[in-house]
């Protein structure tokens, strides 16, 4: 996907904003018996479910298998939720999940999501990140030498991008031994990363470089927590929007 696409492009392309579409979405899950995979506590934990009911005041979902993660979800504050339905990677985020008996059984409800995040098989979204996300990059070679320190321009679950002012040393294909990825404080991602691009920006000798890097074998805990910040920072962004 182009960095270059419009918010509005973005949200047409990759976002189900109206509640009937999300509505659609998610009772299609329930009545397929989709699996679904929810994250919470930064990934660090998941359980295996179920989308029981999607109605206008909430969403009802199973428990998982493993009593002990059902009760540290009660505690979570946030969860992510990932199904792929026929190769159709649906994702949303759930706050603050509640334990309810739902007719005679146990289950949990979450509020309706306001959003829900639709990619084709393939498909990566990927945001550009404000600087107030403080998201940074560090690239280092096989005798842990530091190579560069730079801010992240864009982030996707597929890699990440950065512009600098100076041609960067290295050259498309090259493949960098180790990328750590800060997404906050207590969070970030790392694997050896492709150099996919290099496009000058400007003209002359006052332009920069946008350099396009793809990861290599991130792990399923990262992709989710990409997931999680890339999602986090589109609802932040549309809440300072007031929308």
């Amino acid at each position: 996907m182009s960095a270059s696409l419009s918010n509005e492009e973005i949200e047409d392309k990759y976002f189900l904003l109206s509640q009937v579409e999300i509505l659609s979405v998610l009772n299609d899950l329930a009545h397929r018996r989709e699996g679904v995979t929810l994250y919470f506590n930064a990934g660090q934990h998941f359980i295996l479910t179920a989308i029981l009911s999607a109605r206008p005041d909430g969403l009802v979902f199973d428990l998982g298998g493993d009593p002990k993660s059902n009760r540290l979800l009660e505690k979570a504050k946030q969860c992510v939720f990932i199904a792929n339905p026929d190769g159709i990677r649906v994702q949303f985020t759930g706050q603050n999940p509640q334990r309810f008996l739902w007719g005679e059984d146990d289950a949990f409800w979450v509020p309706l999501p306001d959003r829900v995040i639709r990619l084709q098989r393939r498909e990566s979204y990927r945001i550009v990140v404000p600087g107030s996300a403080k998201i940074r990059v560090k690239l280092s070679d096989e005798d842990a030498k530091l190579i560069a320190d730079w801010p992240v321009h864009d982030l996707s679950v597929s890699g990440f991008g950065i512009i600098v002012d100076h041609p960067p040393s290295f050259a498309v294909g090259d493949e960098i031994f180790q990328a750590w990825v800060t997404l906050s404080n207590n969070l970030n991602v790392h694997c050896p990363v492709i150099v996919k691009h290099i496009s000058f920006l400007g003209q002359a000798r006052y332009g920069k470089y946008q350099v396009g890097f793809s990861f290599v074998n991130l792990t399923h805990n990262m992709d989710v927590a990409v997931q999680k910040t890339i999602l986090n920072i589109e609802y932040e962004r549309h809440r300072l929007l007031g929308k």
